[in-house]
């Protein structure tokens, strides 16, 4: 079904546009009056002395306002400003601190490069110096062992050079050690304090525990097998045996060298005593033969410690237990 659209008649529509029209008007009319009323209005209140005051009072108010807006940011400028101040002065006194450390630093560094230097320096003189003592040792070694050599084979019974009557000392401003100068040892060894003097050449070799034996060893025996039963069956006449072979032993090698005046052993328990042998050549050429020969050998899978001596009786040499 199809409605047909009624068209709007002229005089409604004329009228619609008429009552728009009287409200516009009346519109303005209405803001016309509004307007005339509020001239009147503000004549009014400016001719009023109270108004007056209350527009002076607004004036001064907002003056006021204003000032005191100002004040507070200059009061606000200045504060950032004496900030900024602050800032900048604790940064200087930042940067001056760090520059001090930076300062400090590098001066510690410059002073441990100097010290490292120093020190390498030190060492490299410390192991000039000490190779230039070895090869001064080495070379003096060479020298004394061409003298011994040329003594040694002297055959017009010369006295022994200088170099050879040399006494070693261990510390020459202390006294004497008395149990080394009668027995030519120390139960301290190296670390006595006192002093030990050593000869460079005579008659007689000392040879160090070349003598052993289990009856010479009691003091040797461990705590736990103190109460063991292994000396019971060894004498004093076993041990004399066993010397009497030693000494077979030992004295046919050792007159290969020359003739023995004394061959002394010492049947003392105490380990720094126990089995040194003193051999008393007649001649200091022969003593010194086999000082030079007796080097580097072994006898019992023991390799031998040979020196010279210098003893002055033999009763405290070689005293027993």
């Amino acid at each position: 079904m199809k409605i047909k659209a009624r068209k709007m008649p002229a005089k409604r529509a004329w009228r619609k546009l008429v009552k728009k029209q009287q409200r516009h008007r009346r519109r303005q009319k209405q803001a016309r009056q509004r307007e005339k009323d509020e001239a009147i209005e503000e004549k009014a209140r400016e001719s009023d002395p109270e108004y007056q005051a209350y527009l002076k009072q607004q004036v001064e108010l907002e003056q006021f306002q204003r000032l005191a807006s100002e004040r507070l940011r200059q009061h606000e400028e200045e504060a950032w400003l004496r900030r900024e101040a602050l800032a900048q002065h604790q940064f200087q006194i930042d940067a001056a601190k760090r520059a001090q450390q930076e300062a400090e630093v590098d001066r510690l560094r410059a002073q441990q490069a100097e010290a490292l230097a120093a020190q390498q320096e030190e060492q490299r003189k410390r192991r000039e110096e000490s190779k230039r003592l070895a090869d001064a040792a080495a070379a003096e070694f060479e020298a004394m062992l061409h003298r011994m050599h040329e003594y040694m084979e002297d055959t017009e019974e010369r006295s022994p050079p200088a170099e050879l009557r040399r006494v070693v000392e261990t510390h020459p401003e202390e006294r004497l050690c008395e149990f080394y100068t009668r027995t030519n040892c120390c139960r301290y060894g190296h670390s006595c304090t006192f002093n030990h003097r050593r000869p460079m050449l005579a008659k007689i070799l000392l040879i160090r525990h070349f003598y052993t034996h289990p009856l010479l060893q009691v003091d040797a025996t461990h705590k736990e097998y103190a109460g063991a039963d292994e000396h019971l069956e060894l004498t004093q006449h076993d041990l004399r045996a066993d010397y009497d072979e030693f000494f077979k032993d030992a004295t046919g090698e050792l007159e290969k060298f020359g003739k023995i005046v004394n061959f002394r052993t010492v049947c003392n328990t105490l380990p720094h005593l126990r089995g040194h042998v003193f051999v008393e050549y007649a001649h200091e050429r022969f003593a010194l033969r086999a000082f030079i020969n007796l080097q580097g050998r072994y006898y019992a899978a023991r390799r031998l410690n040979v020196e010279f001596s210098n003893l002055k009786a033999w009763r405290g040499a070689v005293c027993g237990t």
